[in-house]
């Protein structure tokens, strides 16, 4: 019988297991008992309801769905990665891994599975892939600045700018402050400083911000949209959007705002990209990412209705609520994807 561990960020497996903290492997007997405990007690941290199951959530749970597979589940803080743990399959979906990390793993002839290489955290690297991968056209406008900068604004057809860290998610920066939404004027005024404020080495991203006009949410001017992915493929045809509406009267007071003074509370709604002309191409285009992994990817349709990519992220996706009810959660579906111990796509980054 074949042995799987699946590894989970140290205090998030702490969480899910309901103690201060955990250092050890679980062995395929405990976890069978841990699951078959958990599903049963109903309310539990949310890293539970993927990892064991949640009936309220319509999930089984990625332990459930090996076991089914006839695996047998271990379990492991994401810090013992660095010992040998013994399983001949190591699942790091609910966890980073470097890639030197990856590699000395599968030099053990370990499989791999959920691995998303570390440097596509950055959103300078994805969107260079994404633009050696013929999707040029779905990039806005933006430029990645350092300390030592020309600094030269990118073009925009609106004269509006977006200032974000080239490591973050869910409109903030890695240091946890907001992104910031700028007029073309105050920019090109506060820039040279913006960019003295900059570390040696660390890096900002400026990048046109995009009005919508989306005719399917009443042309409302800011529409994300958020479609999961398992590797190449997107998972069914329902996506969610997060509908804004910018204040437009502050931000030509103040010459910039944070992101989310600028464009309030979303309306979360779910949405279809069948009905978005490039959507197929664009998703394509994506596809530089590895085959088995489940990621988001977060994007907005302007005017011309191409769409623009603005991110993704592994750990939107792999902690998601279900869009489509007719379709399994995501994390259940994850577990039955193609078995793959090295992707050319990781191959490429050698």
């Amino acid at each position: 019988m074949q042995t799987i561990c699946i590894a989970m960020e140290d205090k998030m497996l702490a969480a899910a297991l309901a103690v201060p903290r955990i250092s050890r492997l679980i062995n395929s007997e405990e976890t069978l008992q841990i699951r078959q405990y958990f599903y049963q007690a109903g309310s539990r941290a949310y890293p539970a309801w993927y990892l064991f199951g949640c009936r309220a959530k319509g999930v089984e749970g990625l332990v459930e769905q090996y076991l089914r597979q006839g695996y047998q589940v271990f379990l492991a803080p994401a810090s013992l990665l660095k010992t040998r743990i013994g399983c001949q399959i190591i699942d790091v979906q609910f966890c980073g891994l470097s890639f030197s990390s990856y590699q000395a793993l599968i030099q053990q002839k370990i499989q791999v599975f959920g691995y998303l290489p570390e440097k596509f955290s950055s959103k300078a690297v994805l969107a260079a892939y994404l633009r050696n991968n013929g999707g040029k056209r779905y990039l806005p406008a933006q430029k990645v600045y350092q300390q030592n900068s020309a600094n030269f604004l990118p073009p925009s057809k609106d004269g509006l700018y977006i200032l974000k860290s080239l490591f973050g998610a869910a409109g903030r920066s890695s240091d946890g402050d907001h992104y910031t939404v700028w007029q073309r004027e105050s920019l090109e005024k506060e820039l040279p400083a913006v960019l003295a404020g900059l570390s040696a080495g660390e890096g900002i991203i400026c990048s046109e911000f995009i009005i919508t006009n989306d005719p399917y949410a009443a042309h409302a001017d800011h529409v994300v949209h958020k479609m999961h992915f398992i590797g190449a493929n997107p998972y069914g045809t329902v996506c969610q959007r997060f509908i804004h509406r910018c204040d437009w009267q502050n931000l030509r007071k103040q010459g910039a705002l944070p992101l989310p003074d600028f464009i309030g509370e979303p309306l979360i709604t779910v949405g279809t990209v069948d009905q978005i002309c490039e959507f197929y191409p664009f998703a394509e285009a994506l596809a530089f990412q590895t085959e088995r992994v489940i990621y988001s990817a977060d994007f907005i349709i302007p005017g011309d209705g191409i769409p623009r990519f603005l991110e993704s992220n592994k750990l939107a996706a792999t902690f998601a609520e279900r869009f489509d009810p007719s379709m399994p959660a995501l994390i259940d579906a994850y577990a039955h994807m193609p078995i793959q111990i090295l992707s050319q796509a990781i191959k490429n980054l050698r």
